[in-house]
């Protein structure tokens, strides 16, 4: 069974799709596959240019980012200075349940055209419901104000802008992020 989406495909470059906790995320030159495992990413094979790397849990990069209701955990598998050129992709885990995502990045904040991202939601608990809001700009420039209801094992594409994310009670969230670094101020870290 393939896995939903929870919103309208507005993506110009980035292909996803999925089933049985295999992950894919293509565009014409670079493809992410990510294996799922106890909701974490096993492992991820990137290819680009016939490059095949593998990147497992031993390899990524974790940091903390914010605190009480917001504070999570972001564990970055494709990163700056590579192996990817441009697809960056990571996991976040919220710490605790019907928790919050928090700010965006300064960068995002800034809207423009081309921004591409996908979040992938691994949903434990209670109604396996959480709440995505977006605030920004498409990739084709097009304004959302909105926010959807996200269901586990689904994808929702991404503004570009502010888009929090936030589990019902007693629901834990852990979403898989991919997004395209087209210009080096889009990086996240």
């Amino acid at each position: 069974m393939s896995y939903d989406c929870n919103n309208q495909r507005r993506l110009d470059t980035l292909f996803v799709k999925g089933n049985n906790d295999i992950l894919s995320f293509e565009t014409n030159s670079e493809k992410a596959s990510i294996y799922i495992k106890d909701n974490d990413i096993e492992k991820v094979i990137y290819k680009e240019n016939d490059v095949e790397t593998v990147v497992t849990k031993a390899d990524r990069y974790h940091i903390v980012v914010g605190k009480d209701n917001v504070q999570r955990d972001v564990f970055h598998y494709l990163k700056p200075g590579g192996p990817a050129s441009q697809m960056r992709l990571g996991i976040t885990k919220h710490i605790g349940k019907g928790t919050w995502s928090s700010q965006p990045h300064d960068f995002e904040l800034n809207t423009e055209p081309g921004f591409e991202e996908v979040f992938f939601y691994m949903l434990e608990g209670a109604t396996q419901t959480a709440i995505q809001r977006g605030k920004g700009v498409w990739s084709n420039n097009e304004l959302v104000d909105d926010a959807w209801l996200v269901k586990d094992r689904s994808f929702s594409t991404i503004p570009m802008g502010y888009h929090p994310v936030v589990g019902e009670p007693n629901v834990h969230v852990s979403y898989i992020w991919v997004y395209l670094c087209k210009k080096p101020e889009w990086e996240k870290i």
